[in-house]
This record gives C-alpha cells, sequence and structure tokens, in this order.
C-alpha cells in the first residue's frame, strides 16, 4: 500500500535527511507504532487524505517537521494534493520541491 516516501499522514520522507540511510521511509511493518500508519491498516485507505474523517483532532495537532518550510498543517494540504492528483504525481512535485534544500 502506497509508497515508502509517501507516508500515510502526509509527509514526505524523501526530504528527511536520515532518509533512505537510517530510515527505509514510512514502510507499515517498521512504523506498526505510528497511529496514522495503524489507523489507515485498519480501515484499508492509502493515506488519511481518504479517510471519512479526514482530518481527524490528531491529525490536525500533527507537526511532522519543525522546519519553516513545514508549517503546522503543511501535511494536510499534501494530502488534499496527493489524493486530487494522486500519489505518483504528487512525489514527483515533493522531489522536485525538496531536491535543492
Amino acid at each position: 500500500m502506497g509508497d515508502i516516501e509517501a507516508a500515510f499522514c502526509g509527509d514526505y520522507c524523501g526530504k528527511c535527511p536520515n532518509y533512505p540511510k537510517e530510515c527505509q521511509g514510512c514502510i507499515p511493518s517498521l512504523h506498526m507504532d505510528c497511529y496514522f500508519v495503524k489507523c489507515c491498516l485498519e480501515k484499508g485507505i492509502e493515506h488519511c487524505g481518504f479517510c471519512g474523517d479526514f482530518p481527524c483532532r490528531i491529525l490536525s495537532e500533527f507537526v511532522p517537521d519543525d522546519r519553516p518550510e513545514c508549517p503546522q498543517g503543511y501535511h494536510l494540504e499534501n494530502l488534499k494534493m496527493r489524493k486530487f492528483f494522486g500519489t505518483e504525481r504528487w512525489l514527483e512535485s515533493q522531489r522536485a520541491k525538496w531536491k535543492n534544500q
């Protein structure tokens, strides 16, 4: 389910300096302690943007990155864009955006 650079929560793993050396991305079996992984797998959805409760309170309060380029809520916008354009097209835009960061 999904691409390992595209996290269930809307984060883009490819922007992280630990990816792919220290962290392999959003691989469900490696992150079963993650609320969003468990919730999406239980519901059988690709990511939180497909949830009928989107955005839930937990997702709305979640801030996966504190860099200025990633303000609170950026992952909600990412999920909206992923749902609209599809994950592959969204990943292309994220890879281009973060290439020189």
